[in-house]
């Protein structure tokens, strides 16, 4: 009686390639995201403002009405409130130095300690991993999202801290883990502040999509045909051996299973390519909108801090959000409206003394008037991503989480203490939206555990515990 062969996994990755031996599980996953792309994988986007944000602690979502956070009204049923959720603990964590303000940005962003080259808040840097690079690394892994045109968009007007010039540590919003070789704020993300260089950006990715609709030549969409192409018939080749192999080593259950977990994982990298060659060949990924009519919007957000300035381009920007969510070129955008410690004024409403300075002169009148500025602005970006509706018939902030992210509360005393988080969006379904939350002292790290869960990373933590 001839007896099978014991199929080990070096037997598989020898047959196959280590490369399609890994597919199985990934693509089990990409099976869910072609199926339902954003409850697997929402959108992301963090939204940071600077400054203090006096909370008022509404009973209810229908008591906005004279808060800071009137504006979001509108939106009531779209968000969740926070209150009595703390940053560090409502402390600071740091090996030295201790102060609030870089403590609530990098606290915000990353969850985790602080660490300070000099003792001011301006000489403050991380060694850890922001949030919103988090998920776009998450997404890299992700197969059917590898090829998005940008991992993540970093995008701001206004960001910076009210003196860049003394130090850059609370500047930036966006970090990378540290690698060795890093410069003190070389893990740190730039973020874009100039509308026409990120408006370019976008619809250069565009207009290659457009291309064939449109009956224009492009080489860069000939590139991308003939390397799907490839793809497949790679892909073709390896589901023949797979098949092939599944009649050698016959079929006892548990080698079957290995066999088919390949067959499967393979079929649906060839379904998916043979969807892309079909989106390129019709225009790619254009479907049924229409291609942009240019607009060349413009604006700069460098080194200014005159908020009547900064709101048209604080708008532009929201619109390219809008603009890459309707052609889904990324899924993740950090928007940085200021940095921590911000330096910005509002002249046209008698604010003509930096946001910081409100806080230290306990001017509560006019950190209020800050508050429905950038509350309002959080509403505009809310609005807009309810104006783009996905394939799944849902908006683009039905399948979003968002963040409108702060640094400190409070008038005169810094406080990481309740800290007023709003959070936007049912991430593709999976959070329940329209209420307020009592954190009960939890820091936000908790928060930041919720949406990347949301995202498909399988991690209980972010950060430092509680």
């Amino acid at each position: 009686m001839k007896t099978k062969k014991h199929i080990t996994r070096r037997d598989l990755i020898k047959q196959f390639g280590f490369s399609a031996f890994m597919l199985a599980p990934v693509l089990r996953s990409m099976d869910l995201m072609a199926a339902t792309p954003y409850t697997t994988a929402p959108r992301f986007v963090m939204f940071f403002k600077g400054g203090a944000f006096l909370p008022q602690n509404p009973a209810s979502l229908a008591a906005l009405a004279g808060t800071p956070l009137a504006p979001l009204s509108e939106h009531a049923s779209d968000v969740v409130l926070f209150k009595n959720m703390h940053i560090h603990g409502g402390g600071v964590r740091s090996d030295g130095y201790q102060e609030e303000h870089a403590a609530g940005l990098y606290g915000c962003m990353t969850g985790n300690s602080i660490h300070y080259s000099k003792s001011d808040s301006y000489f403050a840097y991380t060694d850890h991993e922001s949030i919103d690079m988090r998920i776009a690394r998450q997404y890299q892994t992700i197969e059917a999202l590898k090829s998005l045109p940008f991992a993540s968009l970093h995008i701001g007007a206004g960001a910076h801290s009210d003196s860049d010039s003394t130090g850059l540590g609370i500047r930036y919003i966006s970090y990378r883990a540290r690698q060795a070789g890093d410069s003190l704020y070389g893990n740190c993300v730039e973020p874009i502040q100039d509308v026409g260089q990120v408006y370019k950006s976008l619809m250069d990715r565009i207009n290659l999509i457009c291309a064939k609709t449109t009956g224009t030549p492009n080489a860069g969409n000939d590139e991308l045909l003939k390397s799907l192409n490839q793809k497949a018939s790679l892909v073709d080749f390896q589901l023949q051996r797979l098949k092939d192999a599944t009649r050698k080593f016959g079929l006892d259950s548990e080698h079957s299973q290995k066999l088919q977990g390949l067959v499967q994982g393979l079929s649906e990298v060839e379904k998916l390519t043979k969807a892309q060659i079909a989106a390129a060949q019709s225009g790619g990924g254009g479907g049924s909108k229409s291609c942009p009519v240019p607009t060349n919007p413009s604006g700069n957000g460098n080194n200014k801090k005159n908020l009547d300035e900064l709101s048209p381009i604080h708008d532009n920007m929201i619109a390219l959000i809008k603009l890459a969510f309707e052609w889904d070129l990324t899924r993740v955008v950090a928007f940085s409206l200021s940095g921590a410690a911000s330096g910005a004024t509002w002249p046209s409403q008698g604010i003509n003394t930096y946001h910081h300075a409100l806080e230290h002169a306990n001017d509560t009148a006019g950190l209020n008037k800050m508050g429905i500025y950038y509350s309002g602005k959080f509403a505009k970006l809310l609005t807009a991503m309810k104006g783009v509706t996905d394939e799944d018939g849902k908006t683009a902030l039905y399948n979003s989480s968002v963040i409108l992210g702060m640094e400190c509360n409070g008038a005169n005393g810094h406080t990481t203490k309740n800290i007023p988080f709003v959070y936007a969006g049912q991430a593709g379904g999976k959070y329940q939206t329209g209420r307020i939350i009592d954190a009960a002292g939890r820091s936000n790290n908790d928060l930041l555990v919720s949406v990347a869960q949301a995202a498909g990373i399988e991690e209980n933590a972010f950060g430092l515990a509680d």
